[in-house]
């Protein structure tokens, strides 16, 4: 049976174009372009940029959805919707209290793609992620070494011995 498990990616950095819309609402009202409006004039542009704002919302809350399923990981690029099978999952890491970096192999020789993504539940996230890679693969994610790990270990192996 295919399950799926769903989380949200914050979105709240798409309210910040909005932030700009009253800006553009008092130059409209000092134009010569609206200067003949009445109050009726006003109420359908109002209701217009207020059915704008609430589809632009609402698209935003669509694309905020990261999908596990059988498939893989399903989140959205820009305007596609892209799945990332597990088996091509290389490393996760949760940095801070929200966000998570995936890494996966994009079948580039020498080449890996890193994905971040902002979380609500982002332990939940990392939990479901793994269980879902141990049961496609039939085994746990392997540790791999960080680029921290590898600067340390050429740093100790550069010091000389006491």
């Amino acid at each position: 049976m295919d399950t799926v498990d769903h989380f949200r990616i914050f979105f709240w950095q798409k309210f910040a174009p909005l932030f700009a819309l009253p800006v553009f609402a008092l130059i409209l009202w000092f134009s010569p372009i609206t200067a003949g409006w009445d109050r009726t004039g006003w109420e359908i542009a109002g209701g217009v940029v207020g059915l704008a704002i609430a589809a632009y919302l609402l698209d935003a809350w669509l694309k905020s959805d990261v999908r596990l399923d059988d498939a893989g990981v399903t989140l959205y690029f820009g305007r596609r919707k892209e799945t990332w099978p597990y088996e091509k999952l290389l490393k996760v890491k949760q940095i801070g209290q929200y966000r998570v970096r995936m890494c996966f192999d994009p079948d580039i020789p020498d080449k890996h793609m890193h994905i971040s993504v902002d979380l609500f539940n982002s332990n939940g996230f990392v939990d479901a992620l793994l269980d879902r890679y141990a049961e496609a693969q039939g085994h746990w994610l392997p540790e791999l070494p960080s680029h921290d790990d590898e600067g340390a270990a050429a740093a100790d192996a550069d010091t000389p011995a006491a």
